[in-house]
């Protein structure tokens, strides 16, 4: 064997090994980015789960967006009725209809449901996620079901996103107890803790103080 020919070979080989150095470390590096991925997905919905919202809170935050949180009303009689499965479609489908928002949608767990949101008008955009979410959900079995929301909104907060979501949290639980639907946060009447009996103003009315249209 001539040297020329011996170097050759030499050089191949290693040419070889470095592809295939190269090659382990993408897919050790396609493995960790999945891997991470994984980590900021519900499993059952494949939206954002906190530690995602947080992400798209990082990334959005400099856009100011509003903060929704969304929590469903009917939900636990079609689980007890129909059963988990049936439960676990509903949530799918509630979920595969806030994947129409502009923003970031996210399942905080249970029949909680968040987002981070981008839209000019938050108050028609909140409105237009309650109709979605109570459109009939329809069954392997044939039978349809609906369940309808308990939607409360805030704006981005200095403090953060914990902030933020405690505010939004506080709107949507006073939209529960009053079934107004969608509310906005109001520091006057939402205490964290409890709602306010006084009469609630809706979204719809609290559009011009948002800065947005009907």
């Amino acid at each position: 064997m001539t040297d020329a020919l011996l170097s050759g070979l030499l050089l191949v080989a290693f040419l070889a090994l470095l592809a295939w150095d190269q090659y382990r470390l993408y897919v050790a590096r396609y493995e960790l980015a999945a891997l991470h991925r994984a980590t900021l997905r519900d499993p059952l919905t494949g939206l954002a789960n906190r530690a995602g919202l947080a992400a798209g809170w990082e990334q959005l935050a400099p856009l100011r967006p509003w903060v929704v949180v969304v929590d469903l009303d009917g939900f636990k009689p079609v689980n007890d009725t129909h059963g988990h499965a049936a439960g676990d479609l509903v949530l799918t489908a509630v979920a595969s209809r806030l994947r129409t928002i502009h923003g970031v949608p996210a399942r905080l767990g249970g029949d909680e449901f968040a987002a981070l949101l981008l839209d000019p008008n938050p108050a028609a955009a909140a409105r237009q996620m309650a109709a979605a979410i109570a459109a009939p959900v329809r069954l392997p079995s044939g039978i349809t079901v609906s369940v309808t929301a308990s939607i409360g909104l805030a704006p981005a907060s200095p403090a953060g996103l914990a902030a933020a979501l405690a505010d939004a949290d506080a709107a949507m639980y006073r939209a529960k107890t009053t079934r107004a639907g969608v509310v906005a946060f109001d520091p006057l009447r939402d205490d964290h803790a409890t709602a306010d009996p006084r009469p609630v103003v809706r979204v719809r009315d609290l559009s011009p103080t948002l800065g947005v249209g009907r």
